[in-house]
């Protein structure tokens, strides 16, 4: 049987195409040879044996012929696979194993059992197929399939079937040779998915034999590269760049050599003259001594990502409007000046420029006729300058200028005149021809500042007093300027806390009909009453709250003030009068300004009719469309309008007709000398008849004695305000004018 045995080893390990490697093969060989010259022994040995009596050659030839079986047994068991021999009816004849603990049964209990009392009916279905298909063909049938091991670890098996040259008590008989391909199958499942993850990668994939040639690439290398895998193949990596160099130097593959990993950015130039940036991340790969030397090289394209990191570096330090430097780049360009300043000993000019009246043309023609506005501005400043020089935008529509090298004081006057003059030429802007001046400043350095804030903050208050000073000029800074700054900067500062501190207050300046003498109406003035300096002006923190977006909570809070006054005349009993309040531009734009009126009517209780609010004429002209909709909307409640400061500004007709207006007040300017100014008798009379050809009724302001009384009566003006008829009072002295009818203005 041993003999059998080794023929049907050796057919099915070369039918199978895999004969089992290494040590293991080389000991089965040496154990088959063993056994063909024990062979020999035995017959040598059985041919003397016929000289002795038949009892002792049947016991010498038992002896040998479990000596062959125990033999032949180890050689079975040396094999790292199970087998398992069969009848052709499946009963098993035996089985030999080097690993009985793999067995899903005890060899005790399959030897003599049938396939069925072993295996569920489905896995004896498949096995019963095998030995018949085996036994009808004449040859090696194999099958794989899954069950639990002798531990119940579920495993997958690979079972080869071949018949056997033998007969078993005349039954024709099978050998199963089967083996555990779990692992192997894990092995190849994790390399083919590996080879298809390296083939969908985007990454490109480059192995290196040890001669520095592409031995392999994924399809991502000809993206890359632009190259043809089948023209690369066996090729140096040169064979991946058109021009400029080999990817790899000299001192990367030494680094590879010794430390056996590199990685870096290269340049990449493709066979279209586009250039690529990539980063390679080399490894030297050689898992035993003696085994072949690979290098794996992994490609990234990191063109884009270098793109969008310049980009976002240069949308970091550039404005993206004009592409000017901004903020951030300005700050560096200018304290870099102050260096080479130093070093040269000459000086160097830092203008701080804003645009007049570009909040008019922004807020009335829309923010796209704007951006192109400043577009158009940065254009113009760029062809005065010199190209050396510094020109940032700050935002919105401020600019600044650094100017260096500067030898004498007249270049800077030179260049300041230039740019005022190549402002007042018109920009054209799509359909619009727009005009607008500039204000600037100048801070000289280092003379006004050894440090990029102090050039910065002296260069602005210089361009805030150009502004003050009437616009569409220059200004150098001054000490007196800088004191001027703290100042502002200080009231600014006293602004935020005096509403939260409770420092304001209202006063009331009462209004007269002049043809009855009655008192028809007040007006609420703000006062400002600041701990440690008394009284500030109006005339100094309306505008700045204004400019500080303080006016809105400002408005509010007076308007809150008024209604709970007209209230508390209403629980005394009087017939309060109508409450003019000063409306700003700053308020009029509020989307939310009709409905904070309404709410507040609605919490005292007030008729609409107790309120009139008071506009300037450059309000509605700046806010043309915003105005409209927010004054008729609070015509619609029931209050009053009225323009103030008239004729001191751009008075127009056009104005008149489209607003709901109900009264003109007449400025103080005009009031006061028209009883020795013919212009302005003029003025006074021309506006009471216009506002009468309105529908309008006339307030004159500033009324001051009773020659300027006699005058208004007799031209016809409705109304007077002014110290010849009242003192702004405070709300206890309105109550007693309230109180006392008749006591007004003189008759």
């Amino acid at each position: 049987m041993h003999r059998l045995l080794e023929r049907q080893l050796k057919k099915m390990a070369l039918d199978a195409g895999k004969p089992p490697s290494g040590e293991v093969w080389k000991h089965f060989l040496q154990k088959v040879d063993e056994a063909y010259y024990q062979a020999d022994q035995d017959r040598y040995t059985l041919e003397r044996s016929l000289t002795i009596s038949s009892e002792e050659m049947q016991s010498l030839y038992q002896q040998l012929k479990t000596s062959s079986e125990a033999r032949m047994s180890a050689i079975a068991t040396a094999f790292p696979d199970m087998l398992f021999f069969q009848d052709e009816e499946g009963r098993f004849l035996d089985v030999l194993t080097s690993r009985p603990e793999e067995l899903y049964v005890p060899r005790e209990e399959i030897i003599g059992s049938r396939m069925e009392d072993i295996f569920d009916e489905d896995m004896a279905r498949r096995f019963h197929k095998l030995l018949s298909d085996t036994l009808s063909s004449g040859s090696l049938q194999q099958i794989e399939y899954q069950m639990p091991n002798g531990s119940g670890q579920l495993r997958l098996y690979e079972a080869r079937m071949v018949p056997m040259d033998y007969r078993e008590k005349g039954k024709r008989t099978l050998l199963t040779v089967v083996r555990d391909v779990t692992d192997a199958r894990q092995d190849e499942t994790r390399a083919r998915l590996v080879a298809k993850a390296v083939n969908a990668a985007r990454e490109g994939v480059v192995i290196l034999d040890e001669n520095r040639r592409i031995i392999s690439a994924n399809p991502a290398v000809e993206g890359i590269c632009q190259v043809a895998l089948l023209d690369v193949l066996g090729s140096e990596m040169s064979a991946l760049c058109s021009a400029g160099g080999p990817l790899l130097e000299e001192d990367a593959w030494l680094t590879l050599d010794t430390v056996g990993r590199w990685h870096g950015e290269v340049q990449l130039y493709r066979p279209d003259g586009s250039q690529a940036s990539l980063w390679l991340s080399v490894d030297r790969v050689q898992p035993e001594v003696h085994a072949p030397l690979h290098y794996v090289i992994l490609l990234n394209d990191i063109s884009e990502l270098h793109a969008s990191r310049m980009e976002l570096e240069r949308l970091a330090t550039h404005d993206p409007l004009t592409g000017l430097p901004n903020r951030v780049l300005f700050q560096d360009r200018l304290e870099q000046a102050l260096l080479r300043v130093q070093r040269s000993g000459l000086s160097g000019a830092l203008f701080f420029m804003d645009l007049d009246r570009f909040k008019i043309i922004n807020d009335s023609l829309g923010h796209q006729v704007g951006d192109q506005l400043l577009q158009a501005v940065t254009s113009r400043l760029h062809a005065h300058i010199r190209q050396g020089d510094t020109l940032a935008r700050m935002g919105g529509d401020e600019f600044t200028l650094i100017v260096e090298d500067l030898k004498r004081p007249e270049e800077v006057v030179h260049l300041l005149e230039k740019l005022l003059k190549a402002f007042r030429q018109p920009f054209t802007v799509g359909q619009h021809e727009l005009r607008t001046t500039a204000s600037i400043g100048v801070s000289l350095f280092p003379r006004d500042g050894a440090t990029a804030e102090e050039l910065i903050k002296h260069a602005d208050t210089a361009m805030y007093s150009a502004k003050d000073g009437g616009r569409d000029q220059y200004r150098f800074f001054t000490e007196k300027l800088n004191l001027s700054a703290y100042s502002y900067f200080d009231t600014e500062q006293g602004l935020h806390q005096a509403l939260a501190r409770q420092e304001f207050y209202l006063v009331y300046q009462p209004q007269y009909e002049l043809a009855t003498g009655e008192l028809v109406g007040v007006e609420a003035l703000l006062r400002w009453n600041r701990p440690g300096q008394g009284l500030v002006s109006p005339a100094r923190f309306i505008p700045m709250a204004e400019m500080t977006g303080l006016i809105a909570p400002l408005g509010a809070w007076v308007r809150e003030a008024v209604c709970q006054q007209i209230a508390a005349w209403r629980k005394e009993g009087a017939v309060p009068p109508r409450v003019a309040i000063n409306l700003s531009s700053g308020e009029l734009v509020k989307p939310g300004l009709n409905a904070s009126v309404a709410s507040q009517l609605a919490t005292y209780r007030i008729p609409a009719e107790l309120l009139e609010f008071e506009i300037t004429e450059s309000v509605i002209i700046e806010r043309g469309d915003v105005a409209y909709q927010n004054l008729f909307g609070l015509t619609e409640m029931g209050i009053e309008l009225a323009i103030d400061d008239f004729g001191t500004g751009h008075s127009s007709l056009v104005n008149l007709k489209r607003f709901p207006l109900a009264s003109l007040k007449i400025d103080r300017s005009f009031v006061r000398d028209i009883l020795v100014d013919v212009n302005d008798e003029a003025i006074v009379r021309a506006t009471i008849v216009l506002a009468h050809s309105f529908g309008m009724k006339t307030v004159a302001e500033g009324v001051e004695n009773s020659q300027q009384l006699e005058f208004l009566r007799e031209a016809g003006c409705d109304r007077v305000q002014g110290y010849a008829c009242g003192k702004p009072m405070s709300p206890r002295g309105i109550s007693r004018l309230l109180a006392a009818p008749g006591s007004g203005c003189a008759q």
